[in-house]
C-alpha cells in the first residue's frame, strides 16, 4: 500500500487524504479514481447521492467489524470529511481539484 497523499482543494476548503483511501471513495462517486482529476459543480449532487448508497461502504463496515480487536479506520468514516466538503462546494457552486 502506498502512504502517498491526495490533495482535494476548493474555494469550499481543503482537505488531505492517503491514496489508498481516496482512490475507493473516489470511484464509489461513480469517478475514475483518476489523480490527479476534479469534480465540476453540477456533478457534486450525483456524487454525493452515489457515494451514499455504496455498497463499498457496508461492505468495508462489516470487515472492520471482524477485524474488531485490530485498529481500523473504516472507508465511510475516511470519507466523511470528503462528503462534508462536497455539500460546502455545492452551496457554493463551486468545483473540488484534486492531486
Amino acid at each position: 500500500m502506498s502512504n502517498s497523499l491526495v490533495h482535494f482543494s476548493s474555494r469550499a476548503g481543503n482537505l488531505i487524504m492517503f491514496r489508498e483511501s481516496a482512490e475507493p471513495i473516489l470511484k464509489a462517486m461513480g469517478l475514475t479514481g483518476v489523480i490527479p482529476s476534479a469534480i465540476l459543480p453540477e456533478d457534486i449532487p450525483c456524487a454525493i447521492e452515489k457515494l451514499q448508497a455504496s455498497s463499498l461502504f457496508q461492505a468495508h463496515e462489516q470487515a472492520a467489524n471482524n477485524n474488531a480487536g485490530t485498529p481500523n479506520t473504516s472507508l465511510r468514516t475516511r470519507a466523511i470529511p470528503l462528503m462534508e466538503l462536497l455539500a460546502r462546494a455545492q452551496k457554493k457552486n463551486c468545483e473540488i481539484l484534486w492531486r
